[in-house]
Parts: C-alpha cells; structure tokens; sequence
C-alpha cells in the first residue's frame, strides 16, 4: 500500500471497530478500490465494480428529476445493509454492516402533525 492508501485505510478503522460492521470500503467513481477494511466474506473488489453502477444509475435518476446527484444511497437487504456516503471530492464511502449496526431511518413529515 502507498502512503495515501495507507492514510485513507487508518481513516476507515474506527467504522470496522463496530460490532457488527462488515466493511468499510472508499471506492473511485469508477469502481476502484482505493481502501478497503473489511471482513472475509466481503470482496472489496467485487463491491467496488457494483458500486460504480449503482452510483452511474442513482446519477441518472437525479438527471430525470433535474437534481444534483444523491448525497447517500442506503440499500436494506433482509441481513445486510449497505450505505453509499460522499467520502471528500472523488471518493464514495462504502459501509457494509448487520441490520443491527446499520440502518437509516425514513420518516414522512406532515405539515401540522
């Protein structure tokens, strides 16, 4: 690892010192793992390629609504939840963790309520 790579690495140990956080990976747009700590049933490569689609088509979905592209993308599976964040100018952050570890939470607001 370069020193860079070995800065941003230090950066994601403390998202991996949740219990129940599998990996915290920064991806390149275009689907490069810069850095990545994560356990052995996650392949930061394999996530990063997937990474870069998903944020190709949450790109697009902005475009057709005429927005900025999205500040997070969160995908809930039924045991693993996942958490796109904006990580400095060209990097995504990548968290993957147990339900339990990791989730966002939706509300609607009503007027008055």
């Amino acid at each position: 690892m370069t020193d860079q790579a070995d800065t941003l690495a230090a950066q994601l140990a403390p998202y991996r010192e949740i219990p129940g956080i599998l990996a915290a990976l920064l991806v390149s747009r275009d689907g490069f793992v810069v850095a990545a700590d994560a356990g052995p049933e996650i392949q930061p490569d394999a996530v990063a390629a997937q990474v870069a689609g998903v944020i190709d088509i949450a790109a697009r979905l902005s475009a057709e609504f005429g927005k900025p592209e999205a500040k997070y993308i969160s995908l809930e599976f039924e045991d693993l939840n996942l958490v796109l964040a904006p990580f400095g100018g060209e990097l995504m952050l990548v968290l993957a963790g147990l339900p339990g570890a990791l989730s966002c939470e939706y509300r609607l607001i009503r007027p008055g309520a």
